[in-house]
C-alpha cells in the first residue's frame, strides 16, 4: 500500500496525516490499519521509531465519536514520557475530527488531572498506577470505552504492571477491541493476549524474533571490563555522535562513567532511578536541544525516553537478555534515520553475548577498537575540516593584522601550527588522553594473546572446588 488514501480515511484525518508530514505508510501501519479499521484485536510487534502510534492511532482517530463525551479510547504505556508522546500524536491526529485526548500519569498533580478529566476526554493514554488511582476515586469511568492498546506491553510487564494491567482490563466492557503492541514478545505477552484479545491478528514485520530495524548497524568489541572506559572514549573521539546513548548496568556505573566522561571534557548528562523527575526533565531538554554530547542511562531510567535524534546507542555493560537488546538499540535508527549500535563485550561474557545474538537472529559485526594513531589522525581530520571552514566564511579578518606583525619574526608555518595548538588546548582537547597505555599494549598482541583470564574451573576430581552441588556429590569413601 503505497499511500494512506487507500485506507479510505475521512477528510478530516487525512489532513491530520499531512500536518504531520507522513507519505506513505511505515510497514506496521500499512498492516495494522486496515485491520483495526475493520474492528479486529491485533496483535503487532512493533519497535520504537516504527510508527506504531500512528498505527492505533489513525484507526482510533477515524472510528470513534467526538460527540460523546464518555471516555471511548484508552491507551495503557509504561512511562509517563511515553504517555505524554502518544497522547500528543492523538491529539494530532484527531484534531480536525475534534477528539479530545488526555495524558494521564503519575507525578503530575491529580488535583490538575481531576480538573481536566471534569472538562471531558474521548481518549485517555494513562500509565496503570495513576489510572488505577482514578478508576478507585470513580474520576474515571471506562465503561463506554470501544478500543483500547497495550502500548510496548512487554515493558509494561517488565515494570512489574501485569496485575495491574489485568485490574484495568477487567473493567472494560467485554464488547470492545483491543490492540496489543510489543517490541518483543515473550511468553507472559503471549499470555495476556490470549486471555484478553479475540481471536487477534498477528503483525510481524517478516524480521525473526524481534530483531532491530535494518537501519541500525550493529557491532560489537571485545575487550576486558578494566579497559572499557578507555574503548568507550576512544570511539566517541572516532565516531562523534551526535548524541550517544550510552547504556549501564547500574546507578552507580551510570554515575562513575558520566563523572569520568566530564572529567575529559564531554557535555554529559546522567539518567537513573534515584534522580527526581525535574532532574530528569532538565537532562532530556538538554539533549533534546543539542547541548548533550553523551546520555548515560540505565535500563529503567531510559524506557520511555522521548529523544530523537540518537545517533548511536552502546552497550557499556552487556544487557541482561535478548528483550532489552532489541529495547536499547531500537532508541537510534528511528524514522528512517540511520543508526549504530555498540556492544562491548567481556571474554567472560562472549557466550551470553552469543546466547543474544541466536536469539534475536542477527549476526552481529566484531570490529576493532580504534588505535591511538587512528584516534590522532581523527583528530587532525577534525581540525583541518574546521579550518577549512573559517577560511572559507572569512571568520578570521580581525587577527590577520596580528598575524603580519608576527610574522616580521616568526615563520608563518610556526605561527598557523602554535595557533592551532592554543585552539585544541582551549576546546579541551588535552583534557581527552587518546587512551591508557595499558589498553595500547593490549591492542598490539595478536588476538589469541588477548585473552583476559577466566574464572578458575576446577578439575572435575582435583579441584578444590567441588563443581557438583552437594546432593549430586559422591560420598567418600571407598568404591563398592
Amino acid at each position: 500500500m503505497d499511500d494512506f488514501a487507500a485506507f479510505g480515511l475521512s477528510a478530516e484525518v487525512r489532513r491530520a496525516i499531512a500536518d504531520l508530514g507522513f507519505e506513505e505508510p511505515s510497514p506496521v501501519q500499512a498492516q495494522a490499519i486496515p485491520l483495526l479499521l475493520q474492528g479486529r484485536d491485533v496483535i503487532a510487534q512493533a519497535l520504537t521509531g516504527s510508527g506504531k502510534t500512528a498505527a492505533f492511532g489513525i484507526p482510533m482517530a477515524e472510528r470513534l465519536d467526538p460527540t460523546v463525551g464518555a471516555v471511548q479510547g484508552l491507551v495503557l504505556t509504561p512511562t509517563r514520557e511515553l504517555a505524554v508522546q502518544v497522547a500528543d500524536q492523538l491529539y494530532r491526529l484527531g484534531r480536525y475530527r475534534g477528539l479530545r485526548v488526555l495524558p494521564i500519569y503519575g507525578g503530575q498533580p491529580i488535583d490538575r488531572q481531576l480538573r481536566a478529566l471534569g472538562a471531558g476526554a474521548q481518549v485517555l493514554v494513562a500509565t496503570p498506577g495513576r489510572l488505577m488511582d482514578h478508576l478507585r476515586r470513580g474520576s474515571v469511568a471506562l465503561h463506554r470505552t470501544r478500543f483500547a492498546v497495550l502500548d510496548e506491553a512487554d515493558e509494561m510487564l517488565n515494570m512489574g504492571f501485569l496485575e495491574d494491567v489485568e485490574w484495568i482490563l477487567g473493567r472494560l466492557p467485554g464488547e470492545r477491541q483491543t490492540a496489543l503492541f510489543s517490541a518483543t514478545m515473550p511468553e507472559p505477552v503471549r499470555a495476556l493476549a490470549q486471555r484478553y484479545l479475540r481471536d487477534p491478528v498477528l503483525v510481524e514485520l517478516g524480521r525473526p524474533r524481534g530483531a532491530p530495524v535494518p537501519t541500525v548497524s550493529q557491532r560489537y568489541y571485545e575487550v576486558p571490563g578494566r579497559y572499557k572506559f578507555e574503548a568507550l572514549v576512544r570511539l566517541l573521539d572516532v565516531e562523534r555522535p551526535g548524541l550517544a546513548l550510552v547504556f549501564c548496568a547500574t546507578k552507580r556505573g551510570v554515575d562513575e562513567v558520566a563523572e569520568a566522561l566530564r572529567s575529559r571534557g564531554y557535555e554529559v548528562e546522567a539518567l537513573h532511578g534515584d534522580m527526581s523527575q525535574t532532574v530528569r526533565d532538565r537532562a532530556l531538554r538538554a539533549a533534546r536541544e543539542g547541548r548533550v554530547e553523551v546520555l548515560v542511562a540505565t535500563d529503567v531510567a531510559a524506557r520511555g525516553l522521548d529523544v530523537e535524534h540518537i545517533s548511536h546507542v552502546i552497550n557499556y555493560d552487556l544487557p541482561q537478555d535478548a528483550e532489552t537488546y532489541v529495547h536499547r538499540i531500537g532508541r537510534t535508527g528511528r524514522a528512517g534515520r540511520t543508526g549504530e549500535a555498540i556492544t562491548f563485550v567481556t571474554p567472560w561474557e562472549l557466550r551470553e553475548f552469543r546466547l543474544i545474538e541466536r536469539i534475536v537472529g542477527t549476526r552481529i559485526q566484531r570490529a576493532e577498537i580504534p588505535t591511538a594513531a587512528e584516534v590522532a589522525e581523527r583528530e587532525r581530520e577534525l581540525l583541518a575540516e574546521r579550518v577549512t571552514t573559517m577560511l572559507r566564511d572569512g571568520r578570521w579578518g580581525q587577527y590577520r593584522e596580528l598575524v603580519e606583525e608576527l610574522a616580521e619574526d616568526h615563520d608563518p608555518i610556526d605561527i598557523a601550527a602554535a595557533a592551532l595548538a592554543m585552539a585544541e588546548q582551549a576546546r579541551g582537547a588535552g583534557a581527552r588522553p587518546a587512551a591508557a597505555s595499558e589498553l595500547e599494549e593490549w591492542l598490539r598482541r595478536p588476538r589469541r594473546e588477548r585473552e583476559e583470564p577466566r574464572r578458575p574451573r576446577p578439575h572435575p576430581i582435583r579441584g578444590a572446588r567441588h563443581p557438583l552441588p552437594p546432593h549430586l556429590r559422591r560420598p567418600r569413601g571407598r568404591r563398592r
